[in-house]
């Protein structure tokens, strides 16, 4: 049982179960079960990882910039004219712009990366957290079918594909959630002075590392599974 006043993190357990659900769907695909396009292939556990990332990404923010410490620290900065609860209201892409521009002068930029794919990847979530059993796609599957990140049927005929939740619910969607989350945290970080940044970089670094494309092919080499090949074999 905690006690009153005692205050931990939780950003780096959200993530580290993400991770978790990436390992398990790694270990599915090498079963042999479901579809494999290479190193991507079909998982349940796509939808819930998207939820927890953006949920961990959101955490670190409240954590390390919204907390009492950053009040003692940047007292002076004209965010805390905001009242606290229309911060905790603000949807996080507006947090992660304005946040930092507040603390620190310096800030993301909406037309450039990790911006763009944390801003996607809040609309994937969104779409999962409110879904309606709509079947028309969002528009922004298209990018993601292009980057190799969700599925698409190698044998659809007359552009018949998978619906689109199945799309999503791809390995790859979740390494691309993971990692979008480590490259969000890594900017974050460098936004703050580097006497004030010590500390948030040893908690980024130990929790949020990036899962990079030459680990997954190894981890299925490592297998007796060649990483360019489909299940079920293509003809």
């Amino acid at each position: 049982m905690s006690k009153k006043g005692i205050s931990v993190t939780v950003s780096g357990g959200l993530i580290s179960h993400v991770r978790q659900l990436y390992d398990a769907a790694l270990k599915y695909l090498a079963s042999g079960h479901g579809v494999r396009q290479g190193i991507n292939g079909y998982t349940d556990d796509a939808p819930p990882a998207y939820i927890i990332t953006v949920a961990a990404v959101e955490a670190f923010l409240n954590e390390n910039f919204l907390s009492d410490l950053p009040r003692l620290i940047f007292k002076d900065s004209a965010l805390w004219a905001i009242p606290s609860d229309s911060l905790d209201r603000m949807e996080l892409g507006m947090k992660l712009v304005l946040i930092p521009q507040f603390l620190f002068s310096k800030s993301f930029s909406r037309g450039s990366q990790p911006y763009q794919d944390m801003a996607l990847l809040i609309k994937v979530r969104n779409d999962f957290v409110h879904y309606k059993m709509k079947g028309t796609p969002p528009e922004y599957l298209k990018a993601l079918d292009d980057r190799g990140i969700s599925l698409i049927a190698r044998s659809k005929v007359e552009g018949v594909d998978y619906a689109w939740p199945w799309k999503l619910s791809s390995s790859e969607g979740i390494r691309w959630a993971h990692n979008t989350a480590c490259k969000i945290i890594d900017r974050l970080v460098s936004f703050m002075p580097a006497d004030n940044a010590k500390a948030m970089a040893e908690h980024s670094e130990r929790n949020f590392t990036l899962i990079s494309d030459s680990h997954v092919r190894e981890w299925f080499v490592e297998r007796g599974i060649d990483p360019d090949s489909d299940h079920p074999a293509q003809k």
